[in-house]
């Protein structure tokens, strides 16, 4: 703490003596502070002189303490007077040079002589000896605790290097060292880091970059179509017959949804419509199933438009939904060194399957790995398969994409694709056309397995319309929740239902939980002019863009 020797303070003092004393460092530890010059600061600001010439302070007692003036010379307060004597080699006579420098101590302007004296007597032959006094800086008197005044000798001598090094053996302490040592040389972590001896000559299947093991997705050779055929006309007419008793079976079942479906309505009851940035603050107008199964009729009858040319549009604006909107572009751009997504289409016999495997085709164009579940088995399906879904299918298989009809079947082409998992369902098992509850036999126990496969693979899914399980015209389940599907995102292709509004209200699903989008079909808006019921649909639906996002409200 010499560094503030000679700094004017003030230091206050605790209670009781609560007086203000001004003075000069003359010294300082951990316990106490010396001040010179000592004197009493009172309340008016004027000084009274103690009658002593220094005075020493407890830390114990000291309440605060300011700094008031620094040392005027730091160096020579902290410097001492420093006398050299030197003898030549006869011994005849001494030059002394002495370098006295003073410091001021107090206001009487005291000074004390400090002296460090170095004796240096030194011959041609031999070495230097060197006497080193320390004296207290302020007081003049040699410090006994840390230095005494004997003279001390230190020989400085070059150290060999060569011959002490000859006075240690290596060869025999290694040797030693190696004889103690049991561990094994293949243990060591230096066997671990050699590196394999250079080869100078390589042979023919050396030095060749190894391809990825390609994946058979384009390859549906093995696969059996049989029991994913379209019956023949003889069969077809051989059990029409047989078709009418098996349809209204279910009557018991029917009773049991009807309490259930007021239990709900009991349970859950709010309001919700569509909304979008698209249209503003209005409200989003929807349609009912009849509405939108007549909206397509008149375009084909009127207009022109088949249904291969509505549901290519909506299955190519599909797809573009996915990419840009769920996995985002950059997954399949060819930039991207990583395996594509895999997705998997869940297809009905009806015409949101058709769609479905539209956009799945599309999606396997522009380098998605996908994979069709065909909810239909020729063995157990009391109806045929739709000429418009046997097309699809021989489409999409020809380009090389996979299509399983059980779930068995499914979990063996996932588990051959490794390095892709399956990252997201698309559902096009119902649609607004058809029920999942209309199932019945082997096809319904089916569509159990399937829904509960999806529901516990915790993956996001997206369906057309309306989740599968729930009647597309009322939004309800009719027979069994089983069969309701847990969706993430819904697209409403062309229009959207109102019956996709009360899935809230009937507390199927949450606000917030559902992402809703609106697909372009390609349905023309002359057609919602032709007839008063339709023209609250009388608007321009999209522009630059072919999905629009919704907002429940």
């Amino acid at each position: 703490m010499s560094q503030f020797y000679g700094y004017t303070v003030d230091i206050e003092l605790k209670q009781p003596d609560s007086r203000k004393i001004r003075g000069v460092i003359d010294s300082l530890d951990n316990t106490q502070i010396v001040l010179l010059n000592p004197t009493c600061i009172k309340d008016d600001g004027s000084f009274e002189d103690l009658s002593t010439d220094s005075i020493i302070l407890k830390s114990v007692d000291i309440k605060d303490l300011n700094v008031i003036k620094l040392a005027k010379n730091k160096s020579k307060a902290s410097k001492k007077q420093i006398k050299v004597v030197k003898q030549d080699e006869s011994g005849s006579g001494n030059i002394k040079d002495e370098i006295h420098k003073n410091g001021k101590r107090s206001r009487n302007k005291r000074a004390d002589n400090f002296s460090l004296d170095i004796n240096s007597c030194s011959n041609s032959n031999t070495d230097k000896d060197l006497e080193v006094k320390y004296v207290d800086i302020y007081n003049g008197k040699q410090d006994e605790n840390i230095h005494s005044n004997q003279k001390k000798r230190v020989e400085l001598e070059e150290f060999d290097f060569a011959s002490n090094l000859q006075k240690f053996d290596k060869a025999s302490v290694f040797k030693e060292i190696s004889q103690n040592d049991e561990v094994d040389q293949s243990c060591r972590l230096v066997s671990f880091n050699k590196v394999d001896p250079k080869v100078s000559v390589y042979n023919n299947d050396e030095m060749i970059v190894k391809q990825k093991k390609k994946e058979s997705w384009d390859d549906n050779s093995n696969f059996n179509y049989s029991n994913i055929t379209r019956k023949s006309d003889d069969v077809e007419n051989l059990e029409k017959n047989k078709s009418t008793s098996v349809q209204n079976s279910p009557s018991t079942s029917r009773q049991a949804s009807n309490t259930i479906f007021e239990k709900r309505t009991s349970l859950a009851s709010t309001t919700a419509q569509f909304s979008s940035v698209s249209f503003g603050e209005q409200p989003v107008p929807t349609c009912s199933t009849l509405q939108l199964s007549e909206i397509l009729n008149l375009c084909k009858s009127k207009l022109g438009l088949t249904e291969q040319i509505i549901t290519e549009n909506s299955g190519r604006n599909l797809s573009e939904l996915f990419i840009n909107n769920i996995i985002g572009g950059f997954r399949i751009s060819q930039n991207n060194h990583n395996e594509p997504p895999l997705v998997l289409i869940l297809a009905g016999n009806n015409r949101a399957g058709v769609i479905a495997l539209t956009a799945g085709r599309h999606l396997f164009n522009r380098g998605v790995k996908v994979i069709s579940f065909l909810l239909y088995d020729s063995k157990f399906s009391d109806d045929e398969l739709l000429l418009e879904v046997d097309e699809e299918l021989k489409r999409f298989s020809n380009i090389g994409g996979k299509i399983v009809n059980n779930v068995t079947q499914l979990v063996d082409v996932l588990n051959m694709s490794s390095e892709s998992p399956l990252e997201f369902i698309l559902e096009g098992l119902g649609g607004f056309e058809s029920d999942l509850n209309d199932l019945i036999g082997r096809e319904l126990e089916l569509a159990i397995e399937l829904i509960e496969w999806c529901n516990s693979s915790k993956l996001p899914i997206m369906s057309m319309d309306i989740p599968a399980g729930l009647n597309p015209s009322s939004g309800t389940n009719d027979n069994n929740e089983k069969l309701i599907i847990k969706s993430t995102h819904l697209a409403s292709i062309g229009l959207p239902l109102s019956s996709a509004l009360n899935i809230y209200k009937f507390g199927y699903f949450e606000k917030g939980k559902v992402k809703h989008y609106l697909i372009d079909s390609g349905i023309p808006r002359k057609v919602f002019g032709s007839k008063s019921n339709l023209r609250k649909f009388d608007r321009r639906w999209f522009a630059e863009s072919s999905v629009i996002a919704m907002q429940v409200i």
